[in-house]
C-alpha cells in the first residue's frame, strides 16, 4: 500500500475525501507532507516554484544574523522608505518582550525559528497578553484558533491550554515553522497564511488583498527588524 493511501487511512475517510497529500521539501531539503484542500496542491506547488525563482538564497536557514536588506527582501518590503506606525514603536518598548523572553526563546529553538520573529508575531497578535480572545475564538498569545491546535496541543481541553503561555508559544512557533517550509524564501507569504489562513494565500497566489493582512505582514516585518537591529 502507498504512502498516500496508508495517510489517507490514518486520517480517516472524511478527512482522505476532504483533501489530498501535497509533498515538499522545506528549505533545509528534508522531505514533508501535509494535507491541503482537493485540488489545491498544484497552488501550493506553484507559490513554491515562485519563491524559489525570486529568492537566490534562502535567508531564513542562514545562521547569520538577517540585515534590515535580508528582512525587505524576504517580505518584498520597503523597510526604509515606509514609517513603521506608532503601534510598532509602541510594541518596540513593550516590556512583554523581555517578560516571556525565556519562553519565547525556548520555543523558538525547538521550532527551528527566529526568536525575533516569534516575538514580533506575539507583539502584533495580542500585544503580549496571554488571555486574550479574538471575536473569531482565536486564543492566547500567537492568537491560535483551536481547530489549529488541535494537532499541536496534547491536552483535551485545548481552548484552557492555549491561556498557558508555554503551551500557547510552543503550539504556535510550530504552526509558524510549517508556514516558513510551505513558503520558503517568502516570509511575506508565511505570514499572510497566519493571518488569513492558507487558503486565502493560495487562492491568490500571493499575499491576499485584504487590508487587515497586508498591515499586519507590514507590521510583524517591520516589528522583526527593529528586534533584530535593536532600534
Amino acid at each position: 500500500m502507498g504512502l498516500l493511501s496508508v495517510t489517507a487511512l490514518a486520517m480517516g475517510p472524511q478527512a482522505a475525501q476532504a483533501g489530498e497529500i501535497y509533498r515538499y521539501r522545506d528549505p533545509f531539503g528534508i522531505p514533508r507532507a501535509m494535507v491541503v484542500p482537493k485540488g489545491y496542491a498544484k497552488y501550493y506547488q506553484r507559490a513554491q516554484s515562485r519563491a524559489k525563482a525570486r529568492a537566490p538564497v534562502s535567508l531564513l536557514a542562514q545562521s547569520r544574523p538577517l540585515t534590515l536588506t535580508d528582512i525587505a527582501a524576504l517580505g518584498a518590503v520597503d523597510l526604509d522608505g515606509n514609517d513603521d506606525g506608532q503601534r510598532v514603536r509602541d510594541l518596540f518598548g513593550h516590556p512583554g518582550m523581555e517578560s516571556y523572553r525565556g519562553i519565547i526563546t525556548k520555543a523558538a529553538a525547538a521550532a527551528g525559528v527566529d526568536s525575533a520573529l516569534l516575538g514580533a508575531i506575539i507583539a502584533v497578535e495580542s500585544g503580549f497578553r496571554k488571555d486574550a480572545r479574538s471575536p473569531k475564538g482565536a486564543l492566547g498569545l500567537m492568537q491560535l484558533m483551536p481547530g489549529t491546535a488541535a494537532s499541536l496541543v496534547k491536552q483535551e481541553d485545548i481552548e484552557a491550554a492555549l491561556v498557558d503561555p508555554a503551551t500557547n508559544v510552543n503550539a504556535g512557533s510550530r504552526h509558524l515553522r510549517s508556514l516558513l517550509d510551505r513558503y520558503p524564501g517568502r516570509l511575506d507569504l508565511a505570514l499572510a497564511a497566519y493571518n488569513a489562513g492558507p487558503g486565502a494565500v493560495a487562492k491568490y497566489d500571493d499575499v491576499p488583498p485584504y487590508a487587515e493582512t497586508r498591515q499586519y505582514v507590514r507590521d510583524v516585518i517591520a516589528l522583526y527588524a527593529r528586534y533584530k537591529n535593536g532600534h
